[in-house]
């Protein structure tokens, strides 16, 4: 622990939406931060030869949408070291 650094808190919000269409489902992760927004698109369809259970649409598509947020943020970090830096950033995960 660093003793007499002052502690920073930060917040940042995702906020989720989700659309279902005809067996087809979209989600929309949208994440605030500072004065940033992000957005990350992700879908799902039902097979037709499955049972239409919406829960298992709405978890892929939100899980789709979150990873593509994840790798947005991943490929910004990787910018920012790179520019800090001045080296190549070769990994991240």
């Amino acid at each position: 622990m660093d003793v007499g650094r002052p502690r920073t808190l930060k917040r940042w919000t995702v906020y989720v939406s989700i659309d279902e269409r005809d067996g087809h489902t979209r989600a929309k992760a949208r994440l605030y931060c500072s004065d940033n927004e992000s957005v990350g698109f992700g879908a799902a369809r039902c097979n037709p030869a499955d049972r239409d259970i919406s829960d298992i649409g709405d978890e892929l598509a939100v899980a789709r949408a979150l990873r593509d947020l994840a790798d947005q943020l991943l490929v910004a970090t990787s910018h920012h070291i790179a520019a800090s830096s001045h080296q190549p950033v070769t990994s991240l995960h």
